[in-house]
């Protein structure tokens, strides 16, 4: 079990740590105000509380939130600290860079710390608590895990179906960490003033894409060997064609050799193409690609279907098969998935 590193005691903030020292867009003395605005602007069930027994000025928050093609970027002070649980967590991508106080992120044995030099990333669905200390100031970067699933898998043509197991923290006076730090800058400063990241979202889209692909590059996670390999050479238009064929009929039988038919092409070929290209058996790119589906319905706050309808709709018809495919791709049952929404 790791042991709890302890905080800073509250600083002055250092100049220079993000530029521009603009007007907050929201201020409050009110923990359940800031628990209502927190919750609205990110889409999460958060529950804030006091860190202990309040001062004479009581609890308060200073807050900017900026939208960066469904990323967030929030800057935030809390002189006096608080404590925030999730009431439903939901995997995201989060940066956080501390320049006063620091914060605590509890991650099952695992705490982590951001402080001023030392950055901290990783997935907050796999957190059940964050403290951030009396006079704490810093600023959080945060994506929805399926937008940095698509990402992947428009990068690397293939499913990435797995939950994000990041969690780390990085020197941010390091090539890494500055260039971080320097990218989540660029964010604040072109979502300000006039905005002219909000009048260009393709290259707010890019930049954001950017981020979190150094983040992934550089640091360990269950995606990690795919940045190792040499980039493969674009895939035939047979094997292309075959994903196209797969993702049309993914919620009905399907079988590789129909694949190959619909392609036409041989059964080996298809299969030597896709360990190729794609370095899994067409058997197996269906299998995730269903999963995926099955994953996407599950966690879907709309969803009335029972488990069992939504796998048999997806084409998994034996229960045990499917629970033991599902856990081995997703790291839990599909139960633990549904009552985490």
């Amino acid at each position: 079990m790791t042991t709890t590193p302890q905080l800073p005691a509250a600083a002055d903030r250092p100049s220079g740590s993000f530029p521009g020292e603009r007007p907050h867009s929201f201020v409050s003395r009110h923990i359940s105000e800031t628990q209502s605005w927190l919750n609205a602007r990110l889409r999460r069930d958060l529950r804030l509380e006091p860190l202990g027994p309040l001062g004479p000025h009581g609890f308060e928050a200073r807050l900017t939130a900026h939208v960066l093609a469904g990323a967030h970027l929030i800057r935030a002070e809390y002189p006096a600290g608080m404590r925030l649980k999730h009431g439903d967590a939901k995997d995201d991508l989060t940066i956080i860079v501390a320049a006063a106080g620091g914060s605590l992120y509890s991650a099952g044995l695992q705490t982590l710390a951001a402080v001023p030099g030392r950055g901290l990333l990783l997935n907050t669905g796999l957190c059940k608590s964050i403290e951030y200390a009396r006079g704490s100031v810093h600023t959080t970067f945060t994506m929805p895990g399926e937008e940095v699933a698509r990402i992947l898998e428009a990068t690397f043509e293939r499913p990435a179906p797995g939950q994000l197991d990041i969690a780390g923290t990085f020197d941010v006076a390091s090539p890494e960490g500055a260039t971080i730090v320097a990218m989540m800058s660029a964010i604040e400063a072109g979502l300000s003033g006039h905005a002219p990241l909000t009048l260009a979202p393709h290259a707010a889209s890019l930049l954001r894409d950017g981020l979190v692909m150094l983040i992934l590059a550089r640091f360990p996670h269950r995606y990690a060997s795919w940045f190792e390999r040499t980039a493969p050479p674009p895939a035939p238009w047979q094997i292309r064609r075959a994903v196209e064929v797969i993702d049309a009929h993914k919620d009905g039988p399907l079988t590789v050799q129909e694949v190959a038919d619909a392609v036409g092409i041989g059964l080996r070929t298809l299969q030597e193409g896709f360990r190729r290209h794609k370095q899994v058996s067409p058997h197996d790119y269906i299998k995730q690609v269903r999963l995926a589906a099955v994953r996407a319905e599950l966690i879907e706050p709309g969803s009335t279907r029972s488990i069992e309808a939504i796998a048999r709709h997806w084409g998994f018809v034996n229960r045990g098969h499917f629970a033991l495919d599902y856990r081995n791709a997703f790291g839990e049952q599909p139960s633990q998935t549904r009552r985490r929404r």
